[in-house]
Parts: structure tokens; sequence; C-alpha cells
């Protein structure tokens, strides 16, 4: 399960990444390997927030998609292992 998390992890930091260097925009599969990206739509509009309001939010999305991996994990996991017992 602690490699699922740290995949959560890794998978944002890459597209955001990929998204300061490269300026490529968020498409679906951004979409669909970072679900929780969708809440950074709360930074858009016409308010002023301070750098450590924005750093804390990034925060809460990326820890939200560490707990959707590993929650997809532990779904899974028991799954996974069944199918590998009767095949083995």
């Amino acid at each position: 399960m602690s490699w699922c998390g740290l995949v959560g992890l890794l998978v944002p930091a890459a597209l955001i990444l990929r998204w300061k260097l490269l300026g490529s925009i968020f498409g679906r599969l951004e979409l669909i390997l970072w679900p929780s990206s969708i809440m950074l739509m709360g930074l858009e509009g016409p308010t002023q927030r301070s750098a450590v309001d924005i750093i804390e939010f990034y925060a809460i999305v990326i820890a939200a998609n560490v707990v959707l991996y590993c929650t997809i994990a532990l779904a899974t996991w028991p799954v996974l292992r069944l199918a590998l017992r009767r095949r083995g």
C-alpha cells in the first residue's frame, strides 16, 4: 500500500513539473491520473490568495490523490491476491 501512496504522490508532482516546465495543459489523461486535480478549480477567480494559501491548497489536493490511490489499492489488492492464488 505504501507503494501506491508513493505513486499517488509522484504522479501529481510529475504533472505539475510538466505543466510548469513545458507549459502543457491538463487534459483527459491528467484527469484520469490525478482525479483530485479538479479541486484546483477553487484557485481560479478574481480573489487574491497568498503563496501560503496556494501551497496549502496544492498540498491538500495532492494528499487527496494519495488517499485515493491507497483506497483503490486496498480495494483491488484482495481481488488481485485471490486471482493470483487461483492461478498459481
